[in-house]
């Protein structure tokens, strides 16, 4: 017999044993956790020492107090717990969103647009009254700067009103007077509501924002002209 012979690319090629690589866990992501979990454990330790301490404290005293005030302390030292158990669990609500909104923050109202009149200007909007920044003047003895300006608004009736006996003119009102208005008061003019934002007597005007919702407005009104 013949011995046929086979091209070397026809030999079968021996398969090389596959690797299956398994990926690790992300190091951040486990560091992340493993700090978050001890930043618990440390503030749940810190909140029962503060327990004990202040529950220590209390009994102590408890010789010269009576139930009543032994039970006053306790609830406060309850008190006190929980806002540091809050405080806790809200540290670690921040330490795990990088995104958390923030905390203790005043909201103000908003405002739609902000106005500054000088004096001598015409407050806008009223249809009845006509309303003019007359002046800036300045309060002695005032306990903070915020009190120490104020603006005086002049009003008077855009149509006097009239007297008349027999088709002739007798009297002739135009009901004239002047308000008083301070940094962070409120009134309205026409459909607008406006909050006083500053008083400035170098400048000689004021400025005040139009709240973006009137209506949902709470404060107590320094004047109202429709």
């Amino acid at each position: 017999m013949t011995q046929t012979d086979v091209p070397p690319d026809l030999h079968p090629t021996p398969r090389e044993p596959q690797q299956i690589v398994v990926a690790a866990p992300s190091r951040s992501l486990l560091g992340t956790a493993v700090q978050a979990v001890v930043l618990l454990l440390l503030l749940s330790i810190l909140a029962a020492v503060v327990l004990v301490l202040f529950a220590v404290v209390a009994f102590v005293n408890v010789p010269g107090q009576v139930a009543g005030g032994v039970g006053s302390q306790l609830g406060g030292v309850a008190a006190q717990a929980s806002r540091a158990v809050s405080g806790a669990q809200q540290a670690l609500q921040n330490a795990t969103d990088p995104n958390h909104p923030p905390s203790g923050l005043t909201y103000d109202n908003e405002l739609a647009s902000l106005q500054v009149w000088h004096v001598g200007d015409g407050l806008p909007g009223g249809s009845e009254y006509v309303l003019t920044l007359q002046g800036i003047k300045r309060r002695e003895g005032a306990d903070s700067p915020d009190t120490a300006l104020y603006a005086v608004v002049h009003a008077q009736l855009r149509q006097p009103r009239e007297t008349r006996l027999l088709g002739q003119l007798v009297r002739s009102d135009a009901d004239p007077h002047d308000l008083v208005v301070y940094k962070g008061e409120t009134f309205r003019i026409g459909h607008a509501l406006y909050r006083v934002n500053w008083i400035s007597q170098d400048e000689a005007s004021l400025a005040a924002g139009a709240l973006r919702h009137p209506d949902a407005a709470t404060q107590s009104l320094k004047f109202d002209y429709p």
